[in-house]
């Protein structure tokens, strides 16, 4: 088990992901800044990658420049999406609520959602789900639609039922833009976007404790058992707090908690 809950690994992995963006539009940046005429002449374009020990299996300068910037959303949509299938899981498993299992034609985030507020968002958090629906849309046409691009103008049209000016985060950006136009801009305020959403999501779900702990290993339980009263509460927390979350709920179920857990460890 990894030694942190998924809203803090998925912090950490999108922080990594997005130094990556970052360094590569530096490097995109200062190509442009020394070399920007090449953009225009595939040819001398072509002999700069050669020149450089590169052979191009593609040369459309244009057209990459672009593709970078549609990298970036691609990435940050791999880290949200793979913490929003890690969340499913975990309602699944252990959601205090009946469970309503994805359609086909659902996104993961519309289904996290639904398991969790049946959609209902408060006006602050309601672009923030717009905006990571639209990017999801623009990632999916960057990698599958290469023949055909699908650029989802209904989609973009919509989020301008939002003014995200009024948002000191994003009141600099010059974003959300429409797939032809995807920049650095629009990264920032997806990669913004996720981490808020993501951490709405994961405050708002409810546990089960009853259930997480019947997945517990022995070994931990045996742990537990050997100590005080106290030092035994303080550890199981700590052992919540880091792999899962504490909250009101878990408050109320830790008598029955304890108790569990010391049943389960006489009987282990």
């Amino acid at each position: 088990m990894q030694n942190r809950n998924i809203l803090n690994s998925f912090k950490q992995i999108l922080g990594e992901y997005c130094a990556i963006n970052q360094f590569v539009e530096l490097s995109k940046r200062s190509f442009l800044a020394d070399h920007s005429v090449l953009l225009t002449d595939t040819d001398k374009f072509a002999q700069f990658a050669n020149n450089n020990s590169i052979t191009l299996t593609y040369c459309d300068p244009l057209k990459m420049v672009h593709s970078i910037s549609l990298s970036y959303i691609v990435n940050v949509h791999l880290c949200f999406e793979t913490f929003l299938k890690q969340l499913y899981q975990q309602i699944k498993d252990y959601g205090q609520n009946q469970f309503q299992e994805k359609k086909q034609e659902e996104s993961w985030l519309k289904s996290v959602s639904k398991n969790i507020n049946g959609e209902r968002f408060s006006p602050d958090i309601k672009p923030m789900y717009a905006l990571c629906e639209y990017y999801r849309l623009v990632r999916n046409s960057a990698v599958h639609d290469l023949c055909n691009v699908e650029t989802h103008s209904s989609e973009y049209k919509r989020l301008s039922d939002y003014d995200f000016k009024k948002d000191t985060k994003y009141s600099k950006l010059t974003a959300p833009n429409s797939y032809e136009k995807i920049s650095f801009d629009d990264f920032i305020l997806f990669a913004r976007s996720c981490v808020e959403l993501a951490t709405y999501l994961y405050e708002n779900c409810e546990f089960d404790y009853i259930k997480i702990v019947a997945d517990i290993p022995n070994q931990q339980l045996a742990k537990w058992k050997k100590y005080k009263p106290e030092r035994r509460k303080h550890s199981i927390c700590l052992y919540m707090k880091t792999y899962f979350k504490v909250d009101t709920n878990f408050k109320s179920q830790l008598p029955n908690i304890i108790r569990l857990i010391l049943a389960r460890s006489s009987n282990g």
